[in-house]
């Protein structure tokens, strides 16, 4: 059999009354014996991990939709009754499967990638910035680049200087108590920003009540926010009032993201009689 893997799409016919599935046309199939508990992994050489998942969310479609007729609350026009079901299964990436059963679509499975906590451990310190390369702002790309050594004065007796892993704030202005806290405060949105931009940091770290200063800051610099932008190579838009990396569907960085995806995937697709346990 082919194994399943990353785009394939195979549909397979599951009897309710005996819990047992089989292909379309009849034919023998590794991942159908598999799941009959004809065959165990150790005696396969083509399932994999992607099958094992397969097999747990057909047998969870299953026990909800031809018991019920229904899934979360979805009516599938279904009859409970009825015997054999057509169900289609898509696996769309290592995160993301789809079912579907007679053509109605029943289950999107998501599994969100975790980082370890080695990994986080980075998140909120100040850890040296990774963009030195200071670039001004290009306008026929909306980008530039936040980097070690920039200084930005703030025309009111303070500037911003980005230094190796923090920027802080210079000057003594002449305004209160409360411009001082102003100053300071966005000093600190904007190393927040810088180490986002850097991949460095979840934007979550920049704070709701730093971002309207940053904005105006970003603004003055030429960034045209209301379209996607670029610092420092990370892709960026404006949602809601806060700075996110755009496409990003998850908290952490997409390229921590996209490595965990990619050892993920890789160990998915061992076959399953060789397959060593996850780190």
């Amino acid at each position: 059999m082919a194994v399943t893997g990353i785009g394939s799409v195979q549909t397979y016919v599951y009897n309710s009354q005996t819990g047992r599935l089989s292909t379309k046309d009849g034919s023998a199939d590794e991942f159908v014996n598999y799941f009959n508990g004809e065959l165990s992994a150790e005696e396969s050489e083509d399932l994999n991990g992607y099958d094992v998942k397969k097999k747990k969310n057909i047998e969870q479609v299953m026990q909800m939709v031809y018991g019920t007729g229904s899934f979360r609350g979805f009516k599938l026009g279904v009859d409970p009754n009825m015997a054999e079901y057509e169900i289609t299964c898509e696996q769309v990436s290592g995160e993301e499967s789809r079912y579907t059963v007679n053509g109605d679509k029943v289950l999107t499975e998501y599994i969100p990638m975790y980082l370890s906590p080695e990994e986080m451990a980075g998140w909120g310190k100040n850890t040296p910035f990774k963009t030195t390369q200071s670039k001004a702002y290009d306008p026929e790309t909306n980008s530039m680049n936040l980097a070690v050594g920039d200084v930005f004065d703030l025309g009111n007796g303070y500037r911003l200087r980005v230094g190796k892993d923090h920027v802080e704030a210079e000057g003594y202005g002449s305004g209160s108590a409360d411009t001082d806290k102003r100053v300071e405060s966005l000093a600190n949105g904007l190393n927040a920003l810088i180490h986002f931009a850097d991949q460095q940091w979840p934007s979550i770290y920049i704070w709701k009540q730093q971002t309207p200063m940053l904005l105006s800051l970003l603004e003055e610099l030429g960034m045209d926010l209301s379209k996607e932008f670029t610092i420092n190579e990370t892709k960026c838009v404006v949602e809601g009032g806060n700075i996110r990396e755009a496409g990003n569907k998850w908290v952490i960085p997409s390229t921590a993201h996209d490595r965990a995806l990619e050892e993920y995937e890789q160990w998915l697709s061992q076959p399953l009689h060789s397959r060593e346990a996850r780190r």
